[in-house]
């Protein structure tokens, strides 16, 4: 426990370090419902913003397709590709979202 507790501290202080939006930074996604997210990869998991809201924490899970990152509140990305899906406990279905280049 005292090993998870040090593991999800040093990548909350990783990710605190990182301007979102640099390059190589952060990874955007546009969604085909109209969603927007922002998903910063750090460690073994992703902070995600959605809609220009607040960041959400993700921890990887094991996978046997690509890499899945869920949170406590049932989100779920999922990395397809060039591309993402993105669940959340309120839907029914994922969103299918593409990775869009944002001008700076």
């Amino acid at each position: 426990m005292r090993k998870l507790s040090f593991a999800l501290m040093t990548l909350i202080a990783l990710a605190g370090c990182r301007t979102v939006g640099t390059p190589g930074g952060s990874s955007f996604y546009e969604c085909d419902r109209g969603t927007r997210l922002v998903v910063d990869y750090v460690g073994n998991g992703a902070f995600v913003k959605v809609d220009r809201g607040r960041r959400l924490l993700l921890r990887q899970t094991p996978s046997v397709s690509g890499a899945v990152y869920e949170g406590k509140a049932g989100q779920r990305l999922e990395r397809t590709g060039g591309g993402v899906m993105w669940n959340t406990a309120a839907r029914i279905a994922p969103e299918r979202c593409r990775s869009i280049i944002v001008p700076r």
